[in-house]
């Protein structure tokens, strides 16, 4: 196993279900060796695979890819835990995998996983820098709010704490402002305002939900995103954009509650994160969370680590 293969299932026990093009953004270079390496750690039963049935007519999605049993006591003897301490059930993680809310959750991942892309390329301290599943965020604020994700970006000198929502358009858009009270609790209890990063459906959904919000000030930052901003290019509005979909939410095309000019990540923690404080050596260090037992992973993966050369030379 290398430490990308153990990285991975970190991220599969945190976020329990990635899509292998979500896998093939956040730690390869290619689908081919994304397939390659799947097809292997799926023999070896360290990851499982499903493929979805969309029902008549529709065939069957992609493979999707989940912690595997052998993966769970990889994970659980790193941690110094039983399987079971681990909190890893196969029959409920298959049974969730299977559920309707399955393309929320790719949803919300997805939102991520374009961060994590966008930030693979910057020093390890920049970018998306934590990522926070549901219910991790459930378990910390779960007594005001149950965002769908927390995350951290930061530049080289501002970080920016931030709540995910993804908006489906399966709820109505009252559900969606009855969430916001939560945050402003939350807010006005720990004294941090955390800006709350909203994902919608469309464009008219959007339009429809921030009309609703400036109508009833929420006590929070609340930023808001759409696809139709992504169908042009943020050089030429006139033109069509060329990347890829789905790496959109690390573009510029969330809009501040506030505001009239569409930014990315950057903009947002230049215009909403807190200073860095530079440190000396001398100082205390920081905390660690050695002591926890089932810690986040970090959103990017490990870099590639060689170990020492033989002394009989190559081969």
């Amino acid at each position: 196993m290398t430490s990308r293969d153990r990285w991975m299932f970190a991220m599969l026990h945190e976020h329990r279900v990635l899509t292998r093009h979500q896998l093939t953004r956040l730690a390869f270079t290619g689908d081919r060796m994304t397939r390659l390496r799947l097809a292997t750690l799926t023999r070896l039963q360290t990851v499982d695979r499903l493929r979805p049935y969309y029902g008549q007519g529709r065939g069957t999605g992609p493979y999707h890819y989940a912690l595997g049993p052998l993966g769970a006591a990889i994970l659980a003897a790193e941690r110094g835990l039983s399987v079971a301490e681990l909190g890893y059930r196969r029959d409920k993680l298959h049974a969730w995998a299977n559920s309707p809310r399955l393309g929320h959750h790719l949803g919300v991942n997805a939102v991520f996983t374009a961060l994590v892309h966008a930030s693979r390329p910057r020093p390890q301290h920049e970018g998306l820098t934590v990522w926070w599943s549901e219910q991790r965020a459930a378990a910390l604020w779960g007594q005001w709010i149950r965002p769908d994700g927390y995350g951290t970006w930061q530049t080289a000198r501002r970080r920016l704490d931030f709540f995910v929502e993804f908006d489906t358009g399966s709820e109505s858009l009252s559900q969606v402002v009855r969430k916001i009270p939560g945050y402003t609790r939350l807010a006005a209890s720990s004294g941090l305002t955390s800006p709350v990063l909203i994902w919608l459906p469309s464009a008219t959904r959007e339009r429809e939900l921030r009309a609703r919000l400036a109508a009833t000030p929420a006590g929070v930052v609340i930023v808001t995103a759409a696809p139709a901003p992504l169908t042009t290019s943020p050089l030429s509005p006139s033109a069509p954009s060329t990347e890829p979909p789905d790496l959109a939410p690390a573009r510029p095309v969330w809009l501040p509650l506030n505001a009239t000019a569409r930014t990315d990540l950057d903009g947002l923690t230049t215009r909403y994160g807190t200073p860095i404080v530079s440190r000396s050596p001398f100082d205390e260090p920081d905390p660690t969370d050695d002591d926890e037992t089932d810690p986040a992973p970090a959103p990017r993966p490990p870099a590639p680590h060689f170990g020492p050369r033989s002394p009989l030379g190559p081969a």
